[in-house]
């Protein structure tokens, strides 16, 4: 892809522009040259041989670079973005759930929504997708998240060719069925989400990594995973590699995506080294509080977890889906406030005053289809029930951590204190389902739809469409927009500056 292309229609900086290339698009450019084979012919056999055996002996390489010394203020963490995007009157957040390419549609059907959508502050329109703040995201959502913070306004030009209408799962098998990567996943540390990463690298996010969409200066972006041994979420952004001294910069893009889309079964864990215990990293006062008070069970819960990583013990961290631990991708956020002492504290600490309005819009893909084994006496196969199981519990979370969301959200801005008209901060929460259709035959349609990396054009228009009308219904979002354009133009909030080719 050539230098004007990555730069067309995507935020402003931090891509190759005027032939003058990012370190990942030169890195990318010379793994290309590097493919030692074109046309094997007739030294195919000799070559699949030698690659057999020495793959067997091939060492493992961390994908993750170490930290050298750690700097509460180096790298990609929420408090450096908020002071290159500083927040204006709303706080807008969005949080995009797990659910293959269904997910993915029905996010960006959100997207699409939001930039429709039109504000009138101080007479000058402006649309509300340039006050969207944060994405947290999980599995499939990931890549809609992804692309979106790489890329902003270019989502809407070629997202759907390179993903939405892609069928990823046919190119992966053919990954897998060529005979170089036969080669590969000869060896230990080369199998099936190896092969995901590269083909998410090459062919979707261009050979971005986290710097890339540090200097993007898009939405803060978290891409969420589940770490096995650790038995809780695994963010990607600076402060979670902090605890195992990493540094997240130069991580592709893909990796992270891929990580948090790598269903158990279908695709093997992804592996980061651990260098904890060779950064210097201070780890924060709460920590020693948790450990010694005990007051709160969440604190002292999480203060088990990075107990965990700074012991140095777990040499490797094992990542799979994120749907595992938190299928919205709301409680590591939901978490931050918490360990903070609430939503004023965690303003402070970011170094921002609060606004008047926070809103989140959780775009949740599950799906509730009617299971055929309840018409038969026979007892489910074993592939049934694990299934069936896996549902049970993904909804039940999902329910509970909605909950979780609205009644943390309510007492938080109760404690956040009136501005100095004596105006309180109001909170909204939206959400995008499948289960806000009343037409039966409809919503019937969409919950019979496959967690899969393969819908036809038909479901992806019509998961796209079901995105934008289930955000319109969302009673929260119209009065969200009746807040944000005062029937009174004097009785608003300076907005945030514009920056970036799509403002």
């Amino acid at each position: 892809m050539s230098a004007g292309r990555v730069a067309e229609g995507g935020w402003a900086h931090g891509r190759a522009m005027n032939g003058v290339y990012t370190r990942s698009q030169m890195a990318r450019t010379r793994r290309t040259a590097a493919r030692p084979f074109g046309t094997c012919g007739a030294f195919l056999p000799v070559i699949l041989i030698m690659g057999v055996v020495f793959a067997g002996c091939a060492a493992y390489r961390p994908a993750n670079a170490p930290l050298v010394r750690w700097d509460p203020d180096y790298g990609y963490r929420p408090r450096g973005n908020l002071a290159a995007r500083p927040l204006g009157d709303v706080v807008l957040f969005l949080a995009f759930s797990g659910g293959g390419t269904r997910a993915a549609a029905l996010a960006y059907g959100v997207l699409q929504e939001l930039r429709d959508t039109r504000i009138v502050v101080n007479g000058v329109e402006k649309r509300l997708l340039d006050e969207v703040d944060v994405i947290t995201s999980v599995s499939g959502g990931s890549f809609t998240a992804a692309y979106y913070g790489l890329y902003g306004d270019r989502i809407f030009a070629d997202f759907e060719e390179r993903f939405l209408r892609r069928n990823i799962q046919s190119q992966l098998i053919k990954e897998m069925l060529s005979p170089i990567n036969w080669m590969r996943m000869a060896s230990t540390f080369f199998d099936r989400s190896e092969l995901a990463v590269r083909l998410y690298d090459r062919d979707i996010f261009d050979g971005a990594n986290f710097e890339d969409l540090q200097q993007a200066g898009g939405p803060f972006v978290q891409i969420n995973a589940t770490d096995l041994a650790a038995a809780n979420r695994f963010t990607f952004f600076q402060p979670q590699f902090d605890l195992i001294c990493s540094d997240l910069g130069e991580l592709e893009v893909a990796r992270a995506v891929a990580a948090s889309s790598a269903v158990p079964g279908l695709f093997t864990p992804l592996t980061l080294r651990s260098y904890a215990g060779e950064c210097g990293f201070v780890p924060p006062p709460w920590i020693e509080q948790a450990r010694q008070e005990r007051t709160s069970s969440r604190r002292t819960r999480v203060a088990q977890v990075v107990d965990g990583y700074l012991s140095g013990k777990r040499k490797y961290v094992h990542l799979v889906d994120g749907g595992v631990s938190d299928n919205l991708g709301l409680r590591g956020p939901l978490e931050n406030i918490t360990l903070s002492g609430g939503l004023r504290q965690r303003f402070d600490q970011l170094g921002t005053k609060h606004p008047p309005h926070i809103a989140v819009i959780v775009v949740n893909a599950e799906v509730h289809p009617e299971p055929k084994f309840s018409l038969s006496p026979a007892a489910p196969s074993l592939a049934t029930l694990i299934n069936a199981v896996s549902d049970v519990q993904i909804y039940g979370f999902n329910f509970e951590t909605l909950e979780l969301l609205r009644a943390s959200l309510d007492q938080w801005v109760r404690e956040v204190p009136p501005d100095d008209e004596g105006r309180a901060v109001q909170s909204y929460v939206a959400s995008v389902d499948f289960e806000s259709i009343t037409d039966p035959q409809e919503r019937a349609y969409f919950n019979d739809l496959p967690t899969t990396f393969n819908l036809d054009d038909e479901q992806v228009d019509r998961l796209t469409a079901a995105g934008r009308a289930s955000l319109r219904r969302s009673a929260d979002f119209q009065r969200l927009i009746g807040a944000l354009t005062p029937a009174n133009p004097q009785a608003t909030y300076p907005r945030r500056a514009a920056t970036g080719a799509c403002r």
